[in-house]
């Protein structure tokens, strides 16, 4: 047992002894200028790091608004063809919906069981105003 308790008192020393020597042996005012500078790179990095940021933001920004500009200038594009193609291709389907009621009216016509006369079944084409269609020319047949 006293074996025992020796060994437990040189082991408390030898404890304190050590915790005491690692106290002395880090300097206070080194460990606060390790930490000063620790936190000036920190703020360092943390600026560079939103400059980075506002940077790319930018970027996608400008990326964007070219896209956009770029897709209106398509929509144009096309908004102006559509406007062009209709208009030489107006008087072709109306002549094509004038055809199958003229071919119902005379196959009405031919029942004579019938007494009421046939109704379209398309509304009357309004009349075109393409130069190139003789018959939307006003005054003449």
């Amino acid at each position: 047992m006293n074996i025992a308790k020796l060994c437990l008192a040189a082991l408390i020393v030898g404890v304190s002894t050590i915790s005491a020597g690692a106290v002395e042996l880090t300097n206070p005012l080194q460990v606060l200028e390790q930490s000063r500078r620790a936190n000036i790179e920190f703020d360092r990095r943390m600026k560079r790091d939103a400059a980075e940021q506002r940077q790319h933001v930018k970027e996608q920004e400008a990326k964007r608004t070219k896209e956009d500009a770029q897709q209106d200038q398509e929509k144009k594009a096309q908004e102006a063809q559509q406007k062009t193609v209709p208009q030489g291709q107006e008087g072709k389907p109306q002549k094509a919906q004038r055809k199958p009621v003229a071919g119902a009216a005379k196959s009405a016509r031919s029942s004579s069981a019938k007494s009421a006369p046939p109704r379209p079944t398309t509304p009357p084409a309004a009349p075109s105003t393409d130069p190139t269609e003789p018959s939307a020319q006003p005054g003449q047949p």
